[in-house]
């Protein structure tokens, strides 16, 4: 045992003392930081196109001008809910109704935000994607050197190249672009076209088409609940959605590490075989000391990282905790459940002994990361698999596929994660951490085997594409 807490150690202090390991737990929350605020930088450093409209009448001009002012309205009010986030309801109310006061008095939605009560000094809505502007020519051949880019057209972000013109001819409606990709602003038109002739529709019929204002304002606000919600009036709230997000980034933090740190199980022990570094250790320590000193020594980085952002998690929370909702704060508490911790941890170790067997195994074979690849590129594949899984897996919690696929032992430690939260039978639970642990079992026997056999006795890729070759051999043998 002592033997093996070295090794164990030996491969934890190699790991921890690189530059790549804190380089690494740096990136990783900068590269996640990037991922969620690139899209939006992108989005948001779009420049403003100008759109104009070709038709006999206004009807459509005036009714797209008016949809889109609607959907900066309810920009306006996405962001008039989140600054209302800590208040009370009847606080937050107040302030939409105020909005809402401001708008009828005539004002646009940028300038009804920016006068409403609580809202920070010089905020401003987000720009418009879409700006209409006069058509510069009343015909399709008069407008397509502005839409190819040749001429400019004149608007309120100065001159730039008209980007689309619908040309509204009677029953015929068309859009013209260059950008055959954008489908915002066809969008925008169709539901235009769906406006009037709704509108036309109800005129002709006789009924005023304010009724279908006056519907959407009598229409009740629906409540969220739930039978087992922690709320008095069932009323489901962050609590009780706070163990299916946990379950969730603890499945996709498994998935990351098998990735990423245990893929220097696969790196380490490709260098040690090409530098016969095994030649040396084997003469101090049994082969099962150090397949378990390995992957102990890496179980034990993999702890330190989770450990390093739980405790950089807890101080952000500390700092924030002025800002951080009574129901969001509760919520974070109940991942300290043990019916949802103990499941999962534990789901998450077998996770890490399963596929660090499976990568120590393969690097076993290998004296290159050249010839590591031809190994490896399938359990890359057959990893994609429960990524996809894990999104899927959280708007349906329920899914007798899921249940069923949470069998399937390269898929269990993560799908048996996603369904915690759902609270499975008991013995359920018990039967598939009883299978996981067989599994994982008999994957470190097998990792042993083969490690024994690259190891100790120098068997290689060739090897392994000839018994592969046999065992294909035997079956067409045995089915002729």
């Amino acid at each position: 045992m002592f033997r093996t807490f070295l090794i164990a150690r030996r491969e934890y202090l190699a790991y921890i003392t690189a530059w790549g390991f804190w380089i690494g737990l740096l990136l990783t929350p900068i590269m996640l930081l990037l991922a969620v605020s690139l899209p939006q930088l992108v989005e948001g450093s779009q420049p403003v196109r100008y759109f104009a409209v070709v038709e006999t009448g206004e009807n459509f001009a005036s009714e797209i001008d008016t949809y889109m002012e609607e959907r900066q309205d309810d920009v306006a009010l996405g962001m008039l809910e989140t600054l209302s986030f800590r208040d009370s309801d009847e606080a937050g109310r107040s302030r939409l109704d105020e909005y809402g006061r401001l708008r009828a008095d005539g004002l646009s939605p940028n300038e009804a935000f920016s006068k409403t009560s609580g809202v920070p000094m010089g905020a401003k809505l987000p720009e418009a994607d879409f700006i209409r502007v006069p058509a510069p020519a009343s015909t399709l051949d008069g407008l397509l050197p502005y839409l190819r880019g040749e001429q400019l057209v004149s608007g309120p972000d100065g001159n730039r190249p008209l980007f689309a013109v619908f040309i509204i001819s009677g029953d015929q409606a068309a859009y013209w672009s260059e950008d055959v990709v954008n489908s915002d602003l066809p969008r925008f038109g169709r539901a235009t076209l769906e406006r009037l002739a709704l509108a036309k529709t109800f005129a002709d019929a006789g009924v005023d088409p304010d009724i279908l204002q006056q519907a959407s304002e009598n229409t009740p606000e629906l409540a969220v609940r739930s039978p087992s919600a922690s709320s008095v009036e069932n009323e489901v709230s962050f609590v009780d959605r706070a163990p299916y997000l946990f379950a969730f980034g603890f499945s996709f933090l498994l998935w990351v590490l098998i990735f990423s740190v245990v893929n220097y199980l696969l790196t380490g022990t490709i260098e040690e075989r090409s530098n016969k570094i095994f030649d040396t250790l084997l003469t101090s320590v049994s082969l099962p000391q150090l397949l378990t000193g390995k992957l102990l020594g890496v179980l034990m980085l993999s702890l330190t990282l989770i450990s390093i952002w739980s405790v950089s998690g807890v101080l952000m929370l500390i700092a924030m905790r002025d800002a951080i909702p009574p129901d969001v704060a509760a919520g974070i508490s109940t991942v300290a459940d043990p019916g949802l911790l103990i499941p999962t941890l534990i789901s998450f170790v077998l996770g890490y002994l399963i596929f660090g067997s499976i990568f120590l195994a393969l690097g076993s074979l290998c004296d290159t990361i050249q010839e590591a690849q031809s190994l490896l590129t399938p359990v890359l594949v057959l990893m994609m698999v429960p990524l996809l899984m894990i999104p899927v897996s959280l708007n349906n919690p329920d899914s007798a596929a899921l249940a069923a696929l949470s069998w399937v032992p390269i898929l269990s430690p993560f799908l048996v994660i996603l369904r915690v939260p759902t609270e499975p039978p008991l013995w359920q639970l018990i039967l598939q951490m009883l299978w996981m642990t067989a599994f994982t079992g008999l994957t470190l026997w097998a990792a042993a085997r083969v490690y024994k056999a690259g190891a100790v006795h120098g068997a290689g890729v060739n090897d392994v594409r000839v018994w592969f070759g046999k065992l294909l051999g035997m079956g067409r043998k045995k089915k002729a």
